[in-house]
């Protein structure tokens, strides 16, 4: 839907709006794939509010201070990356977070990532005051690997993307 706002000395002195809607003919699936990935943040965002509050809800919400290892020395490193879900889970949050993102650039794939490493954070400190897994600081770092592993392919692709797209521009003289 796209609204137009016009001149209000030519519509009577208030603004006018007009509604275009796009033409979705039975045939056009590219006009179909557009308008249903304009709703692809309804769904990221109840992912998200699930995997926050599925913690919680657990114990029926009923909290603790946190109590979480922070020490970060080389045996909770060690004990934090054989974590293979979290890696794979966070990865996968990554590739959701990025593609929330109307372009992707560095700023886009920044922001991804802190928002991965954030999650990563919240997931530790409600384990550790639901006190229903071992909170420790040090479990965000297989979080961040996850979305290290994911961040490689998407550059490959943007940069392939830019390389191919000025390519096929002419070149002017």
């Amino acid at each position: 839907m796209i609204g137009i706002l016009t001149n209000p000395i030519e519509s009577g002195g208030a603004f006018r709006q007009e509604i275009r809607m796009p033409n979705l003919k039975h045939g056009d699936s590219g006009a179909q794939f557009t308008r249903l990935w304009s709703y692809r943040r309804w769904p990221y965002a109840a992912y998200v509010l699930f995997g926050v509050l599925r913690i919680p809800a657990r114990t029926g919400f009923h909290l603790r201070v946190p109590v979480c290892d922070m020490r970060l020395t080389s045996q909770n490193f060690a004990a934090s990356l054989t974590k293979v879900p979290h890696i794979v889970l966070f990865g996968f949050f990554f590739l959701l977070t990025i593609a929330q993102f109307d372009r992707i650039d560095r700023k886009a794939m920044a922001w991804a990532f802190l928002a991965t490493v954030g999650m990563g954070l919240l997931i530790e400190l409600e384990e550790g005051a639901t006190r229903t897994g071992y909170c420790r600081m040090t479990d965000v770092a297989p979080d961040a690997c996850g979305a290290l592993i994911a961040l490689a392919p998407v550059m490959a692709v943007v940069m392939i993307h830019r390389r191919w797209k000025s390519r096929s521009e002419p070149v002017s003289n």
